[in-house]
Protein backbone atom coordinates (compact mmCIF):
# COMPACT_ATOMS: atom_id res chain seq x y z
CA UNK A 1 0.00 0.00 0.00
CA UNK A 2 2.50 2.35 0.57
CA UNK A 3 4.62 1.50 -2.42
CA UNK A 4 1.68 2.66 -4.88
CA UNK A 5 1.56 5.54 -3.18
CA UNK A 6 5.30 6.58 -4.05
CA UNK A 7 4.82 5.46 -7.37
CA UNK A 8 1.92 7.75 -8.03
CA UNK A 9 3.78 10.81 -6.62
CA UNK A 10 6.27 9.92 -8.95
CA UNK A 11 3.99 10.24 -11.67
CA UNK A 12 2.42 13.30 -10.74
CA UNK A 13 5.94 15.06 -10.19
CA UNK A 14 7.16 13.59 -14.36
CA UNK A 15 3.72 15.26 -15.18
CA UNK A 16 4.64 18.84 -13.47
CA UNK A 17 8.43 18.51 -14.97
CA UNK A 18 6.55 17.74 -18.81
CA UNK A 19 4.47 20.91 -18.30
CA UNK A 20 6.84 23.17 -17.14
CA UNK A 21 8.67 22.00 -20.16
CA UNK A 22 6.49 22.75 -22.98
CA UNK A 23 5.49 25.72 -21.46
CA UNK A 24 9.11 27.19 -21.73
CA UNK A 25 9.43 25.82 -25.14
CA UNK A 26 6.24 27.48 -26.24
CA UNK A 27 7.73 31.09 -24.84
CA UNK A 28 11.32 30.34 -26.52
CA UNK A 29 8.89 29.52 -29.85
CA UNK A 30 7.23 33.25 -29.53
CA UNK A 31 9.99 34.87 -28.67
CA UNK A 32 11.49 33.32 -31.50
CA UNK A 33 8.37 34.40 -33.31
CA UNK A 34 8.57 37.80 -32.24
CA UNK A 35 12.11 38.71 -33.13
CA UNK A 36 11.60 36.67 -36.74
CA UNK A 37 8.34 39.58 -37.01
CA UNK A 38 10.35 42.35 -35.37
CA UNK A 39 13.45 41.66 -37.79
CA UNK A 40 11.08 41.67 -41.29
CA UNK A 41 9.35 45.18 -39.90
CA UNK A 42 12.99 46.25 -39.50
CA UNK A 43 13.82 45.34 -42.89
CA UNK A 44 11.03 46.63 -44.25
CA UNK A 45 11.16 49.89 -43.16
CA UNK A 46 14.58 50.67 -44.09
CA UNK A 47 13.15 49.64 -47.52
CA UNK A 48 10.56 52.01 -47.20
CA UNK A 49 13.47 54.59 -45.97
CA UNK A 50 15.41 54.08 -48.59
CA UNK A 51 12.09 54.33 -51.33
CA UNK A 52 11.40 57.52 -49.52
CA UNK A 53 14.97 58.74 -50.01
CA UNK A 54 15.23 57.73 -53.39
CA UNK A 55 11.47 59.76 -54.10
CA UNK A 56 13.04 62.36 -52.21
CA UNK A 57 16.07 62.39 -54.43
CA UNK A 58 14.15 62.03 -57.55
CA UNK A 59 12.27 65.03 -56.09
CA UNK A 60 14.74 66.77 -55.80
CA UNK A 61 16.61 66.45 -58.80
CA UNK A 62 13.33 67.06 -60.51
CA UNK A 63 13.29 70.66 -58.42
CA UNK A 64 17.16 70.78 -59.57
CA UNK A 65 16.28 70.14 -63.46
CA UNK A 66 13.11 72.50 -62.86
CA UNK A 67 15.33 74.86 -61.85
CA UNK A 68 18.31 74.23 -64.11
CA UNK A 69 14.99 74.51 -66.98
CA UNK A 70 13.60 78.20 -65.43
CA UNK A 71 17.43 79.86 -65.40
CA UNK A 72 17.86 78.22 -68.73
CA UNK A 73 14.35 79.99 -69.69
CA UNK A 74 15.53 83.35 -67.60
CA UNK A 75 18.84 83.30 -69.67
CA UNK A 76 17.23 82.63 -72.69
CA UNK A 77 14.85 85.81 -71.91
CA UNK A 78 18.18 88.44 -71.15
CA UNK A 79 19.25 86.80 -74.35
CA UNK A 80 16.26 87.96 -76.29
CA UNK A 81 15.62 91.11 -74.71
CA UNK A 82 19.49 92.16 -75.48
CA UNK A 83 19.10 91.06 -78.98
CA UNK A 84 15.53 93.07 -79.25
CA UNK A 85 16.82 96.45 -77.14
CA UNK A 86 17.16 98.01 -80.32
CA UNK A 87 19.92 99.72 -81.76
CA UNK A 88 19.63 103.30 -82.31
CA UNK A 89 17.14 102.78 -85.64
CA UNK A 90 14.60 100.64 -83.94
CA UNK A 91 14.36 102.47 -81.16
CA UNK A 92 13.50 105.58 -83.36
CA UNK A 93 11.08 103.41 -85.75
CA UNK A 94 9.10 102.36 -82.40
CA UNK A 95 8.86 106.54 -82.42
CA UNK A 96 7.85 106.61 -85.99
CA UNK A 97 5.38 103.55 -85.73
CA UNK A 98 3.20 105.44 -82.57
CA UNK A 99 3.17 108.45 -84.38
CA UNK A 100 2.27 107.39 -88.04
CA UNK A 101 1.07 103.67 -87.01
CA UNK A 102 2.49 100.23 -89.22
CA UNK A 103 4.84 101.75 -92.09
CA UNK A 104 7.73 100.75 -94.06
CA UNK A 105 10.87 101.65 -93.34
CA UNK A 106 14.27 100.20 -93.37
CA UNK A 107 15.17 98.54 -90.12
CA UNK A 108 19.26 98.99 -90.63
CA UNK A 109 20.83 102.26 -90.85
CA UNK A 110 23.30 101.29 -93.84
CA UNK A 111 25.97 102.45 -92.11
CA UNK A 112 29.13 100.52 -91.59
CA UNK A 113 29.44 99.83 -87.73
CA UNK A 114 25.99 101.53 -86.97
CA UNK A 115 25.76 105.44 -85.32
CA UNK A 116 24.47 106.31 -81.47
CA UNK A 117 23.99 109.52 -83.46
CA UNK A 118 21.69 108.64 -85.93
CA UNK A 119 19.10 111.35 -86.18
CA UNK A 120 15.60 110.71 -88.29
CA UNK A 121 13.45 113.58 -88.95
CA UNK A 122 9.98 113.08 -91.55
CA UNK A 123 7.51 115.00 -93.30
CA UNK A 124 3.91 113.21 -94.12
CA UNK A 125 1.88 110.60 -93.41
CA UNK A 126 1.20 107.29 -93.68
CA UNK A 127 -0.01 107.27 -97.69
CA UNK A 128 3.35 109.68 -98.70
CA UNK A 129 6.05 110.49 -96.10
CA UNK A 130 9.37 111.03 -96.68
CA UNK A 131 12.43 110.30 -94.06
CA UNK A 132 16.02 112.08 -93.55
CA UNK A 133 19.12 110.14 -91.83
CA UNK A 134 21.69 111.99 -91.00
CA UNK A 135 24.50 111.20 -88.03
CA UNK A 136 25.17 114.47 -85.85
CA UNK A 137 27.48 115.17 -82.99
CA UNK A 138 25.15 114.04 -80.45
CA UNK A 139 21.57 111.99 -80.66
CA UNK A 140 18.47 114.37 -81.09
CA UNK A 141 15.19 113.54 -80.69
CA UNK A 142 12.86 112.17 -83.82
CA UNK A 143 12.00 115.40 -85.93
CA UNK A 144 14.35 117.80 -83.70
CA UNK A 145 14.51 121.04 -85.36
CA UNK A 146 18.30 120.91 -85.00
CA UNK A 147 18.12 117.64 -87.64
CA UNK A 148 17.72 119.87 -90.40
CA UNK A 149 20.96 121.56 -90.21
CA UNK A 150 22.36 118.31 -90.69
CA UNK A 151 23.19 116.73 -94.41
CA UNK A 152 21.34 113.29 -94.99
CA UNK A 153 23.21 110.30 -96.09
CA UNK A 154 19.98 108.66 -97.03
CA UNK A 155 16.42 109.45 -97.74
CA UNK A 156 13.66 106.90 -97.98
CA UNK A 157 10.53 107.97 -99.64
CA UNK A 158 6.84 106.50 -100.54
CA UNK A 159 4.49 108.21 -103.13
CA UNK A 160 0.78 106.64 -103.22
CA UNK A 161 -0.63 106.97 -106.57
CA UNK A 162 -4.54 106.20 -107.72
CA UNK A 163 -4.11 103.02 -109.65
CA UNK A 164 -1.30 100.15 -110.42
CA UNK A 165 -1.15 101.84 -113.59
CA UNK A 166 0.28 105.14 -113.16
CA UNK A 167 2.83 103.67 -109.59
CA UNK A 168 3.76 101.29 -112.17
CA UNK A 169 4.47 103.96 -114.73
CA UNK A 170 6.49 106.25 -111.69
CA UNK A 171 9.08 103.51 -111.65
CA UNK A 172 11.73 104.40 -114.57
CA UNK A 173 12.04 100.35 -115.50
CA UNK A 174 14.05 99.36 -118.51
CA UNK A 175 13.16 96.30 -120.16
CA UNK A 176 15.55 93.31 -121.10
CA UNK A 177 15.16 94.21 -125.13
CA UNK A 178 16.37 97.80 -124.08
CA UNK A 179 20.25 95.85 -124.02
CA UNK A 180 19.58 94.05 -126.96
CA UNK A 181 22.61 93.61 -129.64
CA UNK A 182 24.87 95.83 -126.96
CA UNK A 183 28.51 94.44 -126.22
CA UNK A 184 28.41 91.93 -123.24
CA UNK A 185 30.51 92.56 -119.96
CA UNK A 186 30.69 89.70 -117.23
CA UNK A 187 29.92 90.86 -114.20
CA UNK A 188 30.58 87.35 -112.11
CA UNK A 189 29.61 83.85 -112.93
CA UNK A 190 25.63 84.12 -113.08
CA UNK A 191 25.47 87.41 -114.48
CA UNK A 192 25.90 89.09 -117.78
CA UNK A 193 25.85 93.14 -118.30
CA UNK A 194 25.56 95.19 -121.37
CA UNK A 195 27.39 98.02 -122.12
CA UNK A 196 26.57 101.16 -123.71
CA UNK A 197 28.42 104.29 -124.30
CA UNK A 198 27.99 107.61 -125.63
CA UNK A 199 28.39 110.93 -125.18
CA UNK A 200 31.04 110.77 -122.94
CA UNK A 201 29.14 108.52 -120.52
CA UNK A 202 29.70 104.98 -120.46
CA UNK A 203 26.70 102.77 -118.73
CA UNK A 204 26.42 98.96 -117.70
CA UNK A 205 22.87 97.35 -117.42
CA UNK A 206 21.09 93.98 -116.66
CA UNK A 207 17.86 93.00 -115.45
CA UNK A 208 17.30 90.72 -112.22
CA UNK A 209 14.14 88.92 -111.83
CA UNK A 210 11.28 92.44 -111.72
CA UNK A 211 14.50 94.74 -111.37
CA UNK A 212 16.13 96.29 -114.32
CA UNK A 213 19.79 97.84 -112.88
CA UNK A 214 21.87 100.70 -114.24
CA UNK A 215 25.51 101.69 -113.28
CA UNK A 216 26.43 105.06 -114.87
CA UNK A 217 30.27 106.57 -115.29
CA UNK A 218 31.73 108.96 -117.22
CA UNK A 219 34.74 109.46 -119.80
CA UNK A 220 35.22 113.05 -119.20
CA UNK A 221 35.39 112.26 -115.11
CA UNK A 222 37.39 109.05 -115.60
CA UNK A 223 35.02 106.85 -113.53
CA UNK A 224 34.65 103.37 -115.35
CA UNK A 225 30.88 101.67 -114.55
CA UNK A 226 32.38 98.12 -114.59
CA UNK A 227 34.14 97.92 -111.43
CA UNK A 228 30.92 99.58 -109.34
CA UNK A 229 28.64 96.80 -112.09
CA UNK A 230 30.61 94.15 -110.50
CA UNK A 231 30.19 95.15 -106.76
CA UNK A 232 26.72 95.57 -107.11
CA UNK A 233 25.78 92.45 -109.07
CA UNK A 234 27.87 90.12 -106.04
CA UNK A 235 26.13 92.88 -103.17
CA UNK A 236 22.72 91.41 -104.55
CA UNK A 237 23.47 88.09 -104.12
CA UNK A 238 24.34 88.65 -100.29
CA UNK A 239 21.71 91.17 -99.54
CA UNK A 240 17.58 90.09 -100.73
CA UNK A 241 16.34 93.40 -102.05
CA UNK A 242 12.16 93.69 -101.80
CA UNK A 243 10.12 91.95 -104.78
CA UNK A 244 8.62 94.75 -106.26
CA UNK A 245 5.02 94.29 -107.36
CA UNK A 246 5.71 94.58 -111.46
CA UNK A 247 9.05 96.62 -111.04
CA UNK A 248 11.34 97.81 -109.51
CA UNK A 249 14.73 100.12 -111.07
CA UNK A 250 18.32 100.52 -109.30
CA UNK A 251 20.45 103.30 -110.82
CA UNK A 252 23.90 104.05 -109.44
CA UNK A 253 26.26 106.31 -110.41
CA UNK A 254 30.20 105.85 -110.08
CA UNK A 255 31.44 109.16 -108.47
CA UNK A 256 34.93 111.08 -107.83
CA UNK A 257 35.97 109.94 -103.96
CA UNK A 258 35.13 113.74 -102.95
CA UNK A 259 31.47 113.67 -104.38
CA UNK A 260 28.38 112.73 -102.14
CA UNK A 261 26.17 113.21 -103.96
CA UNK A 262 22.99 111.67 -102.93
CA UNK A 263 22.06 109.56 -106.58
CA UNK A 264 22.39 105.84 -105.82
CA UNK A 265 19.07 105.41 -105.96
CA UNK A 266 16.64 102.41 -105.48
CA UNK A 267 13.00 102.09 -106.79
CA UNK A 268 9.83 99.90 -106.45
CA UNK A 269 6.15 99.51 -107.04
CA UNK A 270 4.01 97.55 -104.05
CA UNK A 271 0.23 97.87 -105.59
CA UNK A 272 -0.67 101.86 -105.22
CA UNK A 273 2.61 102.84 -103.79
CA UNK A 274 6.12 103.55 -104.84
CA UNK A 275 9.40 103.43 -102.46
CA UNK A 276 12.41 105.01 -103.09
CA UNK A 277 15.46 105.07 -101.14
CA UNK A 278 18.84 107.13 -102.41
CA UNK A 279 22.11 107.34 -100.46
CA UNK A 280 25.29 108.78 -101.42
CA UNK A 281 26.71 105.65 -101.26
CA UNK A 282 25.87 101.92 -102.97
CA UNK A 283 26.10 99.62 -100.22
CA UNK A 284 24.47 102.27 -97.65
CA UNK A 285 21.71 102.01 -100.24
CA UNK A 286 21.80 98.34 -100.63
CA UNK A 287 21.34 97.19 -97.16
CA UNK A 288 18.99 100.24 -96.55
CA UNK A 289 16.85 98.66 -99.49
CA UNK A 290 17.05 94.85 -98.39
CA UNK A 291 15.94 96.15 -94.44
CA UNK A 292 12.77 97.65 -95.45
CA UNK A 293 9.79 95.92 -93.88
Amino acid sequence: MHHKKLIGLAAGLLLVVGGLSGCNSNKQGQGSNDNSSSSKVSKSSKADMQNSSSDQAASSTDQSQSSSQSAGSNTDSASSSQSTTGSRISTLNNQIAQKLGNVKLPSADGLSSGSANLNIRYAGNQNNYAFYYSVGNQALNLNDSAIQKETPYATFQKKTYATQSQAAAAVDYSQVSTNKGLPKVKLNSKITGYENAGGGQRYIAWNEGRWSITVHGSVVNNTDPKKTAVQAANLFEQYMLPAPQKYGAIEFNVHSSNDHTRDQTITWQDGLSVYTLKAADMNTAIQMAASVK
